[in-house]
């Protein structure tokens, strides 16, 4: 039997409740391989009813991580300790039993050791982890980062390739951004939305013509906006205006004007304005994204011709999502050194 391989990792883990437990480790490790565009299960965040089902989930997933800390119970012979730790035991048979009818191989599957831990134990865990070197984390960007790159490797395979060939996500496509408007309902979906994200020279579109009570109704209601405006007194607006053929500082002053403008939401703004942000970035614009949950609206800045008259992608996030996971790695690119602006 071949079982489709909907994850490139499960994350597996120990001690939800337990303070040398290893959940706030591996919420760490979901959150930074996912920003990376890796597909992970990994139950916390899996909006799953039942724990059982993790077993499927295993068996859908190319690479296995075992999170743990020196927390982790163990029998006197170094093995896992079963009866403390009984799902999470079931998930690494379940993910041995796939290696042994050549589903994946036990190179696929590592133990990520936190904190303060003893090196080499880990290996004696389990026969999925024997006579192998495993991930080492204690925080940082570096740790992340390996095991990312690890990661990459093993579920970066043809099957993963093949399937990012394919993508229904792109549901419309407008020649025009007045047009988008037209079709899209911004202003409703923003004000009812959990998390907005938005990134362009000045984005006009959620400042000079959004309504503002759809922005202070979303942060209101728990929601959180984030607005990243390319630098206006960066040498990319002025690079920009020379390009477009306008004014000196006719960019500049339309982006001072709706940073101005969305300063100007946040005084409006009741309840919850810590989830409210401005940034600045500088670097060259090349995309116009506005994310609204799992939708994102998409318009690329050509040469010379103004964002305006760009067609619009209108993207949808699915299953597989190439696309949009794309666009996300460009936000956070932008975002990751944009400077935040006081409000």
């Amino acid at each position: 039997m071949s079982f489709t391989k909907t994850y490139d990792v499960f994350i597996a883990y120990h001690g939800s409740y337990a303070t040398d437990g290893s959940r706030s480790f591996a919420d760490q490790i979901f959150d930074y391989l996912t920003s990376r565009g890796l597909t992970c299960f990994y139950f916390p965040r899996a909006n799953k009813d039942t724990y059982k089902s993790n077993i499927i989930e295993v068996m859908h997933s190319r690479v296995f991580l075992l999170v743990c800390t020196k927390g982790i119970h163990l029998c006197e012979n170094g093995k896992i300790d079963t009866q403390h730790h009984y799902e999470l035991s079931t998930e690494i048979d379940a993910f041995y039993a796939l290696t042994q009818v050549g589903e994946v191989s036990v190179s696929n599957a590592r133990v990520v050791a936190c904190g303060d831990f003893h090196k080499g134990d880990e290996a004696k865990f389990h026969e999925l982890f024997a006579n192998r070197t495993h991930l080492y984390y204690n925080g940082g960007e570096d740790g992340l980062q390996e095991i990312y790159k690890w990661v990459r490797e093993k579920a970066d395979n043809h099957e993963t390739w093949q399937r990012a060939q394919i993508t229904s996500e792109i549901q419309e496509v407008f020649s025009t951004r007045a047009a988008m408007n037209q079709n899209c309902q911004l202003n409703d979906r923003i004000a009812t939305a959990h998390t907005v994200r938005v990134v362009g020279i000045s984005n006009s579109e959620v400042t000079a013509r959004i309504d503002p009570k759809a922005i202070v109704n979303c942060v209101e209601n728990g929601g959180s906006v984030e607005m990243l405006f390319l630098d206006p007194e960066g040498q990319f607006t002025g690079l920009r205006e020379q390009e477009e053929g306008l004014r000196v500082n006719r960019i500049k002053n339309i982006t001072n004007v709706n940073i101005d403008t969305a300063l100007g939401f946040y005084d409006r703004i009741k309840v919850n304005k810590d989830n409210y942000k401005l940034y600045t970035y500088d670097k060259q614009p090349r995309m116009n994204m506005i994310f609204v949950d799992d939708c994102l609206l998409l318009q690329y800045y050509a040469n010379k011709i103004p964002g305006i008259e760009n067609p619009t992608f209108f993207i949808v996030r699915q299953d597989n999502s190439p696309i949009f996971q794309f666009c996300e790695n460009a936000y956070n690119y932008l975002k990751s050194d944009a400077v935040q602006i006081e409000v």
